[in-house]
């Protein structure tokens, strides 16, 4: 391939990524959580330090601080707007596609780069999380630049310690997660690279401890810090170590209780990835955002293991970096017991495109030259179409003639292969490869989403309500439904919530206004206004930030007068009493029914008629100066 044509050819890819995952910037809602951190972040060095939830400094988010690092910095360029956050990972997700066809050409030649860039641009799971503004957009470009630099060092061993950098980074994006690449990324080096097995093993260790480093650099000092510092949210004692190695660690892979939330961490990962097994990554949650060329790469990745023997070290290198990226990440997110989201899969799209490009370029190959091997790209083409049949037939009233179109032209490009019509059988056979799979990012690019929905990104049709089933939704209406609506308009301010804002201010407390029940409450004061309005509780109100104990100090010091129960809790508590306990809380929930029975006994609830007329819709506000 020239030159010329090569660069404009990753040119278009490029900027078709960008059209695609920048359309609409400026009317796509994102995660409410995340985007008021990064408010907070903006406003305030100490939150922006800790990734810090709110400007009071109560609580940080679940999250190391990286991602929204990045992402505070397009705020400060453009100012806060949802589209400047999302621009950026616009930014990273385009760099993330350049980063791997610079990668793949120096393994596989330009023709299997290209093919590669094209095939991660179009893998929804990418799409999903670009249009988001969750960490692992971030994420996947370092450990691609870790991938990167580890190519490098099998020519010049000083690029290792840099791989390390970079995976140590992605642990300050994604903690653990960004770890999973660490196996393939040593036995790469020690495939391909020169000298002695002791000198490869002194380097690879060498590196490991720059990662280790780099990974507890910020949770280091966040533990040793002197001075007063927010709560580490999602945690039970605001450890951070809790956080990295428990909430976002053994809680994650295997469930359990470790951290705020375990205790439903199996039940939310069944829900939206589907039970744990060794189909998980084909299965109705998960599928249609990563398996589409799955099997393509693993089949790719065997006949390479059968014929490496003389294979150049640097092809070896290439092999071995991504057969161990997608071999470990496959096992990892297949058998996670915990917490587990179908976007996590987002760190298995540069590996598996990488891989699927290798195996269809070696079988175009043998399909020139001839001989039986040359039934290898037409049998690929035939049983990849098959599951995009498949995949495609779980969402039949969506699009339902594009599964039958991709099954056309997987026949038209099998029968021009076996008559010869090598171009006939290219186009037919990678537009069946690929129909699915772009139709999915085009869905994605161009159907409008809610609030709710950017909680669990997913690209193409729903075909499950998974997030209405974690919530506990069975029907359109009751106090369940309202709190769907309740978090779809987390990122608006009622005309109710400006009432009783306004009302809070007129009050020296330090903390404005504290919000019951978790961030969702909290989010749209954040967005939307500069005030010090804090969530009680981390995310979801279970973190003991503050714990019930602490409430009465907080009061006593001026720190805290006013507390808003949002409506919709108001609602699901009257209806859990209605059926008289039948309706369980969750263990995690204890610290926030302790904190809110400490409230109706301590503070007096304000008449919505002295704050303004539609203070009612926000909730109960009360007044914890003034003994009840």
């Amino acid at each position: 391939m020239a030159v010329k044509a090569e660069r404009i050819a990753v040119g278009t890819v490029l900027a078709v990524a960008a059209v695609l995952w920048g359309w609409a910037i400026g009317s796509r809602p994102l995660q409410p959580y995340y985007a008021s951190a990064v408010h907070s972040m903006s406003h305030d060095v100490t939150a922006f330090f800790f990734a810090g939830f709110d400007p009071a400094g109560v609580v940080t988010v679940d999250k190391p601080p990286l991602a929204f690092w990045t992402q505070t910095l397009g705020v400060a360029v453009f100012g806060f707007h949802p589209w400047a956050i999302a621009l950026v990972q616009v930014i990273e997700g385009v760099a993330a596609v350049f980063v791997l066809n610079r990668l793949v050409r120096r393994w596989a030649g330009p023709r299997t780069a290209l093919l590669a860039a094209a095939l991660f641009a179009l893998t929804p799971v990418t799409a999903a999380i670009n249009h988001d503004n969750l960490p692992d957009t971030l994420l996947v470009l370092l450990l691609l630049l870790a991938a990167y630099s580890v190519t490098r060092a099998i020519e010049d061993a000083r690029w290792l310690s840099l791989a390390g950098v970079f995976v140590g980074l992605g642990f300050l994006t994604k903690m653990l997660a960004a770890w999973i690449v660490l196996p393939g990324l040593a036995l790469a080096y020690f495939v391909a690279a020169p000298g002695s097995r002791g000198r490869r093993l002194a380097r690879i260790g060498l590196a490991g401890g720059v990662t280790l480093v780099v990974s507890l650099a910020w949770p280091v000092v966040v533990s040793l810090w002197p001075g007063a510092k927010p709560f580490v949210g999602s945690t039970t004692d605001g450890s951070v170590w809790q956080l990295a190695f428990g909430y976002n660690g053994l809680t994650r892979l295997v469930g359990g209780t470790t951290g705020i939330g375990g205790g439903y961490g199996a039940a939310v990962g069944t829900a939206l990835g589907g039970g744990a097994g060794p189909l998980r990554l084909f299965n109705t949650e998960v599928g249609g955002q990563i398996a589409w060329l799955l099997p393509l790469a693993v089949t790719s990745l065997i006949v390479a293991a059968c014929r490496a023997r003389g294979a150049a070290p640097q092809t070896k290198g290439g092999w071995a970096l991504w057969g161990g990226w997608l071999v470990v990440g496959a096992a990892v997110f297949s058998f996670t017991g915990g917490i587990f989201h179908a976007y996590y899969t987002a760190e298995l799209a540069p590996a598996i495109a990488a891989l699927a490009a290798a195996g269809l370029v070696t079988a175009w190959e043998w399909f020139r030259a001839g001989g039986r091997a040359r039934f290898v790209l037409p049998a690929a083409v035939a049983g990849t179409a098959v599951l995009a049949y498949v995949l495609l037939d779980r969402t039949p009233d969506w699009a339902p003639w594009l599964r039958y179109t991709v099954l056309v032209l997987a026949v038209l490009s099998v029968v021009a292969a076996l008559l010869r019509a090598p171009r006939v059988a290219a186009v037919t056979g990678l537009a069946a490869l690929l129909a699915g799979p772009a139709a999915f990012v085009v869905d994605t690019a161009a159907r409008p989403v809610t609030v709710l929905e950017t909680a669990d990104p997913e690209a193409g049709p729903p075909p499950t309500d998974a997030l209405h089933r974690v919530i506990g939704l069975n029907t359109g209406q009751g106090a369940e439904a309202g709190y769907v609506r309740f978090i779809d308009s987390a990122d608006q301010l009622s005309p109710g919530q400006r009432e009783v804002l306004a009302y809070a201010q007129a009050s020296s407390a330090s903390v404005a206004l504290a919000v019951e029940g978790g961030t969702y409450g909290a989010d749209p004061f954040l967005l939307n206004t500069d005030a010090r309005v804090a969530p009680l509780g981390g995310y979801l109100g279970f973190d003991p930030a503050p714990s019930a104990a602490d409430l009465p100090q907080w009061v006593a010091s001026g720190k805290l007068r006013f507390v808003l129960l949002p409506r919709v809790f108001v609602d699901m508590g009257r209806a859990a009493a209605k059926q008289r306990g039948a309706v369980a809380a969750s263990t995690d929930a204890g610290e926030l029914t302790r904190r809110v029975g400490w409230e109706a006994r301590h503070c007096r609830p304000v008449p919505p008629a002295r704050i303004g007329p539609d203070a009612a819709t926000a909730g109960v506000l009360f007044d914890c100066g003034v003994r009840p």
